[in-house]
């Protein structure tokens, strides 16, 4: 029994004595510092609980640990140039100088002051709540220190280091406040410490409004710095001008939505300007005495964004800032420390806001040219951190996310190709070394999210710029990964993996007008014996839109089996429809009627056996009314001129086609 009570003794002192929490308080602080790979915000690592809970052995099967997450990154990410270049800006991190003319007016800010009783209050009562937790930490520690007295002696031994290390770190964190505060505030401090109140932001804006070069605008661009670091510390000047909210909204407000209009007017350009007539622009004079406003404007604006964390304010900020994405491409750092920020918002979670982010990363990248890589690398290694787990919730924010990077890298496809033949060469290498060892570690990097949503990002990039350029190289070898992991997962439990990359070699073959075998990587998975009284009874929700591979359990519901057949007559329904005009139809339905005739004489469901046998009438009366029309020719397959007008004129043959009318009608079970 003692020896138990010293295990848990030393558990207390390792997570509850001063030096183990200063040290791991050091440990935490370094590790929220330390820049992600992925750009992955919090929200991608609470919408997984979700998922979890609905289907407590969804993460059994679909997601990989966090060490084979991690080997899987590193082998498909893009390397990244991290150096940071922010000589554009450097000289914007003071104040303004401002006219000794401009105004300033005191007034009563009402309910919303911050002042220093309603912050003296909450800080009592944080210190009130820290107090509690201390006195109850106290009283376990007694309670150990009864128990065990080696505990005891463990506490007196370490008593005197603990006086004499911690003395040693109050001196240096003394000497560190002093250097700091020196340093910091030595070329911060406001040209003017009055507080900024509403009828003075109120008095500033209508002088601007008025005239764009009025002693007011240095001032309130000061203003606009010290609300881009309201709230974030409390020694910082902005804490001290501004105390209310109101301010606050007011200045980042107008700034925001007046800026680039006082800049272009000053400036003297239109709306129109491109990067060109900006980067001619920076020689003349009439630049050089706008350009510390500018500067100021772009600097503090970037400040903004890595600070704020409400996502309707995040999103406001960046359509306003869209206006002035021209001026962002004056400054190449700038741009790409912009483009940083941009991207970890826009693989965040929130809709709007990634919408607002995307919008602005493809003007950035239009109109800078050179940080189309940094731009491209980023992104992609944000998608893959972002598609670690699907579940219901944000399979559509991955099929978003996946459609903007598709649009991405459609802005330079001869460059986008060299990223795509590296990417699907390190799909092909994991799929090979899979293939060979067939060990769980080497099959669990394929049967994986972060895997399956990169060959579909390069299936949507070759189904939207196939036609446009040569890029059967780059098919052919999306179309060997795709039925290569097709086959190394065979079996009822990966059909919803399957039915996913038949949906993929569908719509390359829409793009590409090729044929592939489709079918037979379907019907080896539908193979049902018949399913009990108790068995049809049970309930179980299944969705394969947030599934690659069903758990045991499910695999004789009568959900998973109605499941099955309709996703599966959504799939092929989809490639029939594409086939159905072509001459060679009769020969590409034989098979595939063969097997679904097999496949409704096996199910005992009343509820498939309908939609099954609608299938089979459709597709079969479509085979007898090419057979019919190709009867009546005379020409060779190989006259490629004489099966084109074939086609041309089925298709103008109101009554054919039918199976398109009917795939349009089939409820869609499943969504990419």
């Amino acid at each position: 029994m003692a020896k138990k009570l010293g295990k848990k003794a030393r558990k207390f002192a390792r997570k509850h004595l001063q030096s183990a929490a200063k040290r791991n308080r050091k440990q935490r602080s370094q590790f929220v510092r330390r820049p992600r790979r992925g750009g992955g915000g919090r929200g991608d690592d609470r919408s997984g609980g979700d998922g979890d809970e609905e289907m407590p052995r969804r993460a059994e099967h679909n997601v990989m640990n966090n060490d084979d997450a991690e080997t899987l990154v590193s082998g498909l990410e893009f390397p990244e140039d991290e150096g940071e270049l922010n000589s554009d800006l450097s000289d914007s991190d003071g104040y303004l100088s401002e006219d000794s003319e401009c105004p300033y007016y005191s007034d009563s800010e009402g309910d919303n002051v911050v002042s220093d009783s309603v912050v003296q209050d909450g800080l009592d009562g944080e210190n009130d709540k820290m107090n509690t937790e201390i006195k109850k930490q106290k009283k376990k520690l007694n309670k150990l220190m009864d128990k065990d007295p080696k505990f005891a002696n463990y506490l007196e031994k370490w008593q005197s280091e603990l006086k004499s290390y911690r003395s040693k770190e109050d001196s240096d964190d003394d000497e560190m406040d002093s250097v700091d505060s020196d340093a910091d505030f030595s070329d911060k401090i406001p040209p003017n410490d009055k507080i900024l109140t509403r009828k003075t932001i109120s008095e500033w804006c209508q002088l601007v409004a008025k005239e764009p070069k009025a002693p007011s605008l240095r001032s309130l661009l000061n203003a606009y710095r010290d609300a881009c670091r309201f709230g974030v510390n409390s020694k910082s000047p902005s804490v001290q001008r501004i105390r209310s909210t109101e301010v606050f909204y007011h200045i980042i407000t107008f700034v925001l939505s007046e800026a680039d209009n006082i800049f272009r007017a000053l400036l003297e350009i239109s709306d129109d300007v491109n990067k060109g007539k900006i980067m001619n622009l920076r020689s003349a004079k009439k630049w050089q005495t706008i350009e510390p406003l500018i500067k100021s404007y772009l600097q503090n604006s970037l400040d903004l964004l890595s600070q704020l964390t409400d996502n309707q304010i995040l999103a406001f900020v960046l359509t306003r800032l869209r206006a002035s994405a021209v001026l962002f491409s004056a400054y190449p750092s700038a741009s790409r420390r912009l483009l940083k920020i941009l991207i970890r918002l826009w693989a965040s979670g929130d809709h709007d806001l990634s919408l607002s982010s995307f919008l602005m990363i493809r003007e950035v990248s239009s109109l800078l040219p050179e940080s189309l890589d940094l731009c491209l690398n980023k992104s992609y290694n944000a998608y893959l951190a972002s598609s670690k787990l699907v579940n219901d919730r944000n399979i559509h924010h991955i099929d978003f996310l996946t459609d903007c990077l598709v649009e991405l890298y459609s802005l330079d496809v001869q460059k986008s190709c060299e990223r795509a033949t590296t990417s699907i060469e390190q799909l092909n290498a994991i799929l090979r070394q899979a293939s060979k060892t067939k060990e769980k570690e080497d099959l669990r990097k394929v049967d994986n999210w972060q895997y399956i949503n990169c060959v579909n990002l390069w299936v949507r990039f070759l189904r939207c710029n196939y036609k446009d350029y040569n890029m059967h190289p780059l098919l052919s070898s999306v179309v060997q990964i795709i039925r290569g992991v097709a086959h190394l997962f065979p079996g009822t439990r990966y059909l919803p993996l399957r039915l996913r990359l038949v949906q993929m070699l569908n719509e390359l073959s829409g793009c590409s007008q090729m044929f592939f075998p489709i079918p037979s990587l379907l019907f080896d998975c539908l193979e049902f014996g018949d399913i009990s009284q108790k068995e049809q009874g049970q309930k179980a929700k299944v969705n394969f839109s947030s599934l690659l591979k069903v758990p045991k359990n499910l695999l004789k519901s009568r959900d998973f089996h109605e499941e099955c057949i309709l996703s599966a007559i959504d799939v092929l329904s989809s490639h029939f429809a594409q086939w159905c005009y072509h001459v060679s139809f009769p020969e590409v339905a034989t098979i595939p009627l063969i097997l679904l005739k097999r496949l409704h004489e096996q199910t005992t469901i009343e509820s498939l056996r309908r939609p099954i046998k609608r299938l089979i009438d459709q597709v079969d009366e479509n085979k007898n009314l090419v057979e019919r029309k190709r009867d009546g020719v005379s020409f060779s397959p190989n006259d490629k001129t004489s099966v084109e007008s074939f086609v041309q004129d089925l298709q103008a043959d109101k009554s054919s086609g039918k199976i398109s009318q009917f795939y349009k009608n089939v409820p869609k079970k499943f969504l990419r």
